[in-house]
């Protein structure tokens, strides 16, 4: 039997109409609430977000004693830390007190840094006091600490040229301060790219200039090439895992230390990193 639309009034009456459109009305209120809850205890902080990027950044160049280029970096660094500022404080901070009396010293590392003829030490000392400060700022806000370079393993991200210097892909390195040990992901194109599969039998070249050191990554084993995660990384006798010293032997304690900073390239395939700031991911114990 066909029905059309104009007959089912005639068939279900209006108290049916009624009840069915006052469900939908609420369903959809309650959804719209919803998504509302569930956004409303998330704090988004950009400008701080943007700030703990750059800081993070130019601490990295003076902890491998490269002022110049902190120097190249000042005016991005104070734009981006002026921007964080009372009036750029969401409203639903965890703690609206503490967050403005640690603004007060992230404010005085500012005004420190404009002052002009800034002589190198107070510079660096300036600019390491910033990270530390913004961090207690992020936990008082209530957000997690996640760099705007970080990767979805806890690594860096950095991009990958071909010998003409065109991009054409990324790595996510992560080296571990407890240890001194590495991994690195490699993919083709930016960060959400495909996996970028080597032979088993490559190997990654990870050269330190300043220390006048250079360590080579390689796959753990041929069966499985396991991450941290306990996953195969293996596909068809090829991967995009690699990680430094696995069950070499080869001492790995000059990279330990989550003050460790150092300017690296990683080289593979044809392809470089060029020199870029290598710092750790930072193995913090659990509040108990």
């Amino acid at each position: 039997m066909q029905m059309t639309c104009n007959k089912i009034p005639a068939l279900f009456g209006t108290k049916f109409q009624y009840s069915f459109f006052l469900i939908f009305a609420c369903f959809f209120a309650s959804c719209e609430r919803g998504v509302e809850e569930s956004t409303e205890d998330e704090v988004s902080w950009p400008e701080i977000t943007r700030f703990d990027d750059v800081a993070f950044r130019a601490d990295g160049y003076v902890r491998v004693e490269d002022l110049p280029a902190v120097r190249e970096f000042l005016p991005d660094l104070l734009e981006a830390g002026k921007a964080v500022k009372n009036a750029s404080v969401p409203s639903n901070v965890a703690d609206r007190k503490e967050v403005e009396l640690i603004l007060g010293d992230l404010k005085n590392l500012i005004v420190g840094l404009e002052k002009e003829g800034l002589d190198d030490d107070s510079l660096a000392d300036l600019v390491l006091g910033l990270h530390p400060v913004i961090a207690k700022l992020i936990e008082a806000a209530g957000m997690p600490h996640i760099h705007a370079n970080e990767g979805p393993n806890s690594g860096f991200i950095f991009p990958v040229f071909d010998n003409e210097g065109k991009q054409t892909g990324t790595i996510e390195i992560k080296l571990h301060d407890d240890a001194g040990d590495l991994e690195v992901w490699l993919k083709h194109g930016g960060r959400g790219g495909e996996p970028w599969r080597l032979p088993l039998d490559a190997n990654l070249t990870l050269a330190f200039p300043g220390e006048g050191k250079t360590v080579t990554l390689a796959v753990r084993d041929r069966e499985r090439n396991e991450d941290e995660s306990g996953e195969s990384t293996i596909f068809e006798e090829t991967t995009d895992y690699f990680v430094f010293p696995a069950d070499t032997g080869v001492d790995a304690s000059w990279l330990m230390g989550a003050d460790f900073a150092a300017k690296a390239e990683l080289s593979f395939d044809g392809a470089t990193t060029g020199l870029f700031v290598l710092r750790p991911h930072v193995h913090r114990e659990k509040a108990e």
